[in-house]
């Protein structure tokens, strides 16, 4: 079985402790028997269900449970104050998944003698806690802990236990008021299914779906995990059909997500050739609707260990996985890599302790605005196994201390990873509340777990005359600190891009495509984006040919003055860039101002800030011999010059193909 963003798949390490631990409960009360049948200090004196008591025992350790269970009801029935036939009784119950008698033997063993084998109190706050009986669990941990002679091992865990009965009697008593709706038979069956992307309509889904192999092979695992999407066209998700993926069909595959708008997939492959460890991060691009094959993240991000469940921001800068990767605080936590200027992943770094834990924490989840985090953890205080979790990053980059999610978002069962919608206003989660069997719930996304409002700009890249969709660079650039924050590729086949925004900022935007003319503009959010996400604006790409011009709209200079200003710089990377891309044309840079000043003063000021543009160009790698400079003035105004804003569009810098 392959570990994923949207299965349980434990550390190997803890599973061990569990393993371990779960034999210490046995062996406490195998030992205690052992010493009491060698001392003879049974509390029963009748002979004949001393008999059948110690072949119960014998059955016991043969994994006879049937046997063993049949011979402890004659044993009962004989002498019903007998505590260590109780207290094996209830342990053999626990053994096979009969927890609600398992308790009921406690009880009856704890009325006869509570402080016969204290370890009783704990074993059972146990099952009531796994059952969602917080109160009695409560009860029991605190009866255990006032016990003498506990081992600080085991007093430790029974107090984290009672952390835990505590936490969820209080959630449990201030429920979360919302619906949770349960996604059809079509998305939901008698197999795992695990929620992976919902589009930014909202009206596509894919899922992992984990089946088990009727006849595995040696080598196989005993359950295969492949991924599923379906389409909801009216208000009902329809049959869903397996991703065309040709070269995941013989390799194990899982863990997947994909980026705001489903053209880049990121996902983990187990025991794969080029692998550097156990389970490692790869990524699939789509490109004329084919999932290209994958390539390994490498040596930065994977380790020798296990990297699974990755998740990429909208934006498409931040990955996020679980490892168990050395420098960690226990089982699986969660890392952080960024995406750097050379389009690689940076060394992972620890989210720390606000967000890992001793335990596991699995299923990243980075809202839109890289402020609001959704996990799973089994190390938070939670209301029993594995538990949906929110943290928020502070502007200092801080993150904030994990707060539950609530109930009945979290049952005393798994919630194990929840995904939000683009728009902020809905969220799937995967839950085994039901059942054995892990579902996919949906929810509105309530006031506890709303994320900052966030704006997504949608775009169309085509090709002015023929509207045929163009394979397109686009880049938003922060216009104060001139810093890249996104760059999204369209592609030929439809032309679309996704990208996010900040609101109450102001961008450039700047589109590139080989063989068409370069795009500048500005963008701000509240003014040139409408509120709907499914909106989508076309631009219009026009090709390069003789006398083509366009204005670099995010040029800036010192007032009065030639000397670029440093925001300026952002843009004139993108014209190196397109002028690199398209290395045949040679261009003519023109400068113009508007009417303040004199003829001769504009037309002097206008050409030295062309030249301006010239000389950082030809420094940067540019041939002199590709471009020319002149200066117009103020002879060619685009706009009045009655105004402030027309004056500021006169003041502009225009490139022509020669």
């Amino acid at each position: 079985m392959i570990p994923n963003r949207f299965t349980i798949i434990p550390n190997p390490l803890k599973t061990l402790k569990q393993i371990k631990y779960i034999l210490l409960t046995a062996t406490l009360v195998v030992l205690f028997f052992t010493a009491g049948s060698l001392r003879a200090q049974y509390t029963s004196v009748n002979k004949k269900a001393l008999k059948w008591y110690r072949q119960a025992g014998d059955a016991y350790k043969l994994k006879e449970n049937k046997k063993a269970l049949q011979l402890l009801s004659h044993v009962i029935k004989k002498d019903p104050s007998f505590v260590e036939a109780w207290l094996l009784k209830a342990d053999i119950l626990t053994t096979t998944g009969e927890d609600e008698e398992a308790i009921k033997c406690y009880r009856r063993a704890l009325s006869i003698d509570s402080a016969f084998f204290p370890p009783a109190w704990y074993f059972m706050g146990n099952l009531l806690l796994k059952a969602g009986n917080y109160t009695q669990a409560s009860v029991a941990f605190q009866k255990f802990l006032s016990s003498e002679g506990i081992t600080a091992t085991l007093k430790a865990k029974a107090q984290q236990q009672l952390l835990w009965a505590k936490t969820g009697k209080k959630l449990t008593k201030n429920p979360v008021h919302i619906n949770i709706t349960k996604l059809n038979t079509a998305i939901n069956t008698k197999d795992d299914e695990f929620v992976n992307y919902v589009s930014s309509n909202n009206r596509q889904l894919i899922f992992t779906r984990k089946t088990k192999r009727l006849h595995p092979e040696n080598d196989e695992a005993a359950y295969r995990e492949q991924f599923y999407q379906s389409t909801r066209p009216d208000t009902t998700w329809q049959q869903p059909v397996k991703m065309g993926l040709p070269w995941a069909e013989n390799k194990n595959v899982g863990a997947m997500s994909l980026t705001a708008d489903g053209k880049i997939l990121y996902f983990t492959g187990c025991r794969w050739p080029d692998g550097f460890g156990r389970c490692d991060l790869y990524q699939s691009n789509l490109y004329n609707n084919t999932w290209q094959s994958p390539v390994n993240l490498g040596s930065t991000v994977n380790s020798t260990g296990w990297e699974s469940q990755p998740f990429v921001s909208a934006d498409g800068n931040y990955l996020l996985f679980a490892s168990t990767r050395s420098g960690g605080y226990g089982g699986s936590d969660i890392w952080l890599s960024v995406k750097l200027n050379n389009n690689h992943w940076s060394p992972p770094v620890n989210l720390g302790d606000s967000i890992n834990t001793a335990g596991n924490e699995m299923a990243p989840f980075l809202y839109a605005d890289n402020k609001t985090l959704a996990f799973s953890s089994d190390g938070h205080p939670g209301m029993g196994k594995q538990d949906l979790f929110i943290a928020r990053k502070n502007k200092a980059g801080i993150w904030s201390k994990a707060k539950n999610m609530g109930y009945p978002v979290n049952t005393r069962n798994s919630e194990i990873n929840l995904i939000y919608s683009l728009d902020g206003k809905h969220a799937w989660f995967s839950s085994n509340r039901e059942s054995e069997d892990y579902n996919i719930f949906e929810i509105p996304v309530y006031p506890d777990i709303k994320p900052e409002k966030t704006r997504f700009f949608k775009g169309k890249v085509v090709d002015t005359k023929t509207g045929k969709p163009l394979s397109a660079k686009i880049i938003l650039t922060d216009k104060v600190t001139g810093r890249a924050l996104s760059s999204r590729f369209s592609t030929d086949d439809d032309g679309f891009f996704l990208m996010v925004m900040e609101p109450r900022k102001s961008y450039a935007f700047n589109i590139l495509s080989k063989g068409y003319l370069m795009l500048s503009d500005k963008l701000v959010p509240e003014k040139n984006l409408s509120d709907s996400i499914n909106n989508t604006k076309t631009f219009r790409l026009t090709p390069i040919q003789h006398g083509g011009t366009f204005t670099l709209n995010n040029i800036y200079f010192e007032t009065d003055s030639p000397e670029l200003n440093a925001r300026s710089f952002a843009e004139l990377t993108k014209l190196i860039e397109f002028l690199n891309l398209n290395t045949a044309i040679k261009m003519e840079i023109r400068g113009f101002t508007d009417n303040t000043g004199g003829n001769n003063y504009n037309l002097t000021l206008s050409r030295q800030r062309a030249k301006a543009v010239f000389t950082y160009l030809t420094a940067h790698g540019i041939s002199k011999n590709r471009l020319s400079f002149k200066g117009f003035g103020a002879s060619q105004p685009v706009a009045g010059n009655n105004t402030n804003k027309g004056k500021a569009k006169n003041r502009r810098v225009e490139l022509i193909v020669k």
